[in-house]
């Protein structure tokens, strides 16, 4: 066998309660991805849908008016993968209807985003993530490996957010420095990486660090990723990961990265630069560089708004199907 791109025109379907698929996996634009167990329980990351005024938002993936959450399947656990707006924009909607939710967040990170997203902190209930933890829930585990937010090519973020560059983002308007906004240009950045690990057996690795081609962004943290042969892995896509040129992106970093996991499948995430067109050639890419390690992972372009299935069998082969909700 060797790597491939799914044709995802082509999937199977399976029934929403058919008892073979192990995980419902459904994107949702940017970062915001569910998953839901056999169980029921059902897991939000990163609630931001895209927004179509936004120029951050290149391709507008929004699938639906639905305020977040009225479209979210449910929400027994949030996970925030770090602070940054696009990440956390939509935490509020969803705590409306889910308010008690289990949020799991980067432990510095609470004070930027309950007061950027107006979420009344002691009315919910929110777990700092240490550096390394687990968390032990109704049928799965959840393990983080604390990481830093990419920083991108060399530009000077004063420059990028039309601020003096001879200024500081963290001081007010007569100079003096505003501590809160220290922290939160600080802990916004800090970001986790995640481990879900299902009664079942069924296992995802969700990697948030963005693998920089321009070398900024690279993990040393490979205990947590090489050799994990996670049942699905999903890699970070954004702007930095591909030499600063999304049209024509070096694919090389990343399909070198994503073979050292030794996934049985991938899914991108934080898409919203590229085309699925796009996507799927990168994909082809980074199939490229698994075979060539001698790996077998099967790519997945997920369409936005659309559930899909995995299942695995006694071998542990895994295979997605399209879920007919």
């Amino acid at each position: 066998m060797s790597s491939k791109v799914i044709d995802r025109t082509a999937l199977p379907v399976k029934q929403w309660d058919d008892p073979s698929v192990l995980v419902k996996v459904r994107w949702s634009g940017v970062n915001f991805y569910e998953f839901v167990l056999p169980n029921g329980k059902t897991i939000v990351m990163d609630p931001y849908f895209d927004d179509p005024n936004d120029a951050h938002n290149e391709y507008k993936y929004t699938p639906t008016d639905l305020p977040a959450g009225e479209w979210v399947n449910g929400a027994d656990v949030i996970l925030l993968t770090h602070g940054h707006f696009d990440h956390t924009g939509n935490l509020a909607e969803v705590l409306e209807k889910y308010p008690d939710a289990h949020i799991i967040i980067p432990e510095h990170t609470i004070p930027s985003v309950i007061v950027a997203q107006n979420v009344d902190y002691f009315s919910h209930y929110f777990t700092e993530a240490g550096a390394h933890d687990m968390f032990e829930f109704d049928g799965f585990t959840i393990e983080t490996c604390r990481s830093n937010h990419n920083i991108g090519r060399a530009v000077n973020p004063l420059k990028r957010a039309g601020v003096d560059p001879n200024g500081r983002l963290y001081e007010d308007e007569n100079g003096n420095v505003d501590f809160f906004k220290i922290w939160k240009w600080i802990y916004e950045r800090e970001l986790m990486n995640l481990k879900i690990t299902t009664e079942e057996g069924f296992t995802i690795l969700l990697w948030n660090s963005q693998m920089g081609a321009d070398g900024i962004g690279y993990e040393t943290r490979k205990y947590f990723y090489r050799d994990a042969k996670p049942d699905l892995f999903m890699y970070q896509v954004a702007g930095a990961s591909f030499g600063g040129n999304r049209r024509n992106p070096d694919c090389g970093p990343m399909g070198k990265f994503i073979a050292e996991v030794k996934a049985k499948t991938a899914l991108p995430e934080h898409q919203q630069h590229f085309s699925y067109e796009e996507l799927d050639a990168m994909a082809e890419k980074f199939a490229g560089y698994c075979d060539e390690a001698g790996e077998t992972t099967t790519f997945l372009t997920p369409e936005t708004g659309v559930w899909y299935g995995y299942a695995k069998d006694a071998e542990g082969n895994v295979s997605v199907y399209l879920i007919n909700k």
